[in-house]
C-alpha cells in the first residue's frame, strides 16, 4: 500500500499499531501499539504508562562571575524589619543563573547577627573577558563583615538544608563540588570553606567551632575544606556525631589572589580534597593537600553541599569568583 497523508487529527477508540509482515508467511509483528489507555508498547514490553520519568540534570550548577548574570537575591529584611538587618539564622534565598540557562535556587542562613545594612550579595568589581589570579572581582559574600566580628552565612545550592534536589543519597550518587574565591586578604576570613554535611537544620554555631578548630561542631556528620582559621588551609570532619577532626594541611593561601577547592564523595561515600592557589578561576592542576583527612560518609546517609562564610570586621571582601556542583547519576522522577 502506498503512503497516506492525513491532514486532519486522527483518531481511534481501540488503540493504533503499527506492525510488519512476513513476506512470505504473512504472519504480523506488532512492534509499537498504543492501546485505548493510551500507555505505549514498543516491541511488547510497555514504555510509557500515562506519565514520564525523567532524570535531574548532573548539574546542579555552573556558575561564574564572567559569563553568567549576576544571582538574583531576595529581600535582606529580617524580622527586625530594616532593610538588610538579619538576625542570626535567618534565612534568606538566591536564584544563580547558569551558564546553559539553568536557574539554581540556593537556600542561605545568617550567621552573627547583621546589625547594619548588610552587603547586597552582589557581583562587585571591574568584570573582564578573561579572569586572572589579580582580578579582585566576582560575587562579594562578605555581608556584614565590614562592622561586625565573626558574621557570615551557610548557603545550600540546589535544594535546602534538608536536601530536596541538593541531595546526594550514599551508596547511590556520587557529587563533586568545585569553587573558586578570591580575596584582598585571606587572613581577614576566619572560615572560607566548601563541603558536604548530612542533612538537617541549620546550625549557626558550626561555622565559629570549625573556624576555630576547637569544640563540638554541631553537625552529626559533615566534611569541611578550606581556609579555616586566618589563611590556613585546613579540613575539618565529623561522623555518626563523634568526635570532630581538624587537619591542618600544612598549607596556606597566597596572602591575597585566587584559591580554588574542590571535594569530592563518590558512591561509596569515600571523600577526597584537592586545591590550588593563585590560578585563573576553575584551571589549573589540582593536587591533594600535603597533609590530607581519610574520611568516608556511612551508606544511606544523604547528604547536601554546603558553603561557609565567617569573616572578620576588616572590612575586606570575599568574593565567589566560580562554582560547579555535578552529581551522578541524576535523580530519576515522574512528570
Amino acid at each position: 500500500m502506498a503512503t497516506t497523508t492525513f491532514k486532519g487529527t486522527v483518531r481511534a477508540e481501540g488503540g493504533l499499531q503499527q506492525i510488519t509482515t512476513n513476506s512470505s508467511t504473512g504472519a504480523e509483528t506488532t512492534n509499537t501499539s498504543i492501546d485505548a489507555s493510551g500507555n505505549l508498547s514498543v516491541g511488547g514490553t510497555t514504555a510509557l504508562a500515562g506519565a514520564l520519568t525523567r532524570v535531574t540534570p548532573v548539574n546542579i550548577i555552573d556558575w561564574d562571575y564572567i559569563s553568567c548574570p549576576t544571582p538574583i537575591v531576595s529581600n535582606l529584611t529580617g524580622a527586625g524589619g530594616a532593610d538588610g538587618v538579619m538576625a542570626d539564622g535567618e534565612l534568606f534565598g538566591m536564584l544563580f543563573p547558569g551558564k546553559n540557562g539553568q536557574v539554581t535556587p540556593v537556600q542561605g542562613s545568617i550567621i552573627g547577627a547583621h546589625t547594619v545594612a548588610a552587603g547586597g550579595f552582589m557581583v562587585e568589581g571591574t568584570i573582564p573577558a578573561v579572569d586572572t589570579n589579580g582580578t579582585s572581582a566576582g560575587l562579594n559574600l562578605q555581608g556584614d563583615a565590614a562592622t561586625a566580628d565573626n558574621t557570615g552565612m551557610e548557603l545550600i545550592f540546589g535544594g535546602s538544608q534538608h536536601g530536596g534536589n541538593a541531595s546526594c543519597t550514599i551508596g547511590t550518587h556520587g557529587m563533586v563540588f568545585d569553587a573558586t574565591f578570591n580575596s584582598a586578604d585571606f587572613t581577614d576570613q576566619d572560615c572560607v570553606a566548601i563541603g558536604f554535611r548530612k542533612a538537617e537544620e541549620f546550625q549557626t554555631g558550626h561555622q565559629p567551632i570549625i573556624a576555630a578548630a576547637s569544640g563540638d561542631a554541631v553537625y552529626t556528620d559533615y566534611v569541611a575544606f578550606g581556609v579555616l582559621s586566618a589563611d590556613d588551609v585546613q579540613i575539618s570532619t565529623r561522623l555518626n556525631d563523634g568526635t570532630t577532626a581538624h587537619v591542618d594541611s600544612t598549607q596556606a593561601t597566597a596572602a591575597s589572589g585566587n584559591h580554588r577547592f574542590q571535594v569530592t564523595v563518590t558512591s561509596a561515600g569515600v571523600v577526597t580534597f584537592a586545591h590550588i592557589g593563585a590560578a585563573v578561576m576553575s584551571a589549573g592542576t589540582l593536587a591533594a593537600p600535603s597533609t590530607t583527612k581519610v574520611f568516608s560518609f556511612d551508606s544511606g546517609d544523604v547528604v547536601v553541599p554546603y558553603l561557609s562564610i565567617l569573616s572578620t570586621n576588616a572590612d575586606s571582601a570575599i568574593h565567589l569568583k566560580a562554582v560547579k556542583i555535578t552529581r551522578t547519576p541524576g535523580i530519576s522522577y515522574t512528570d
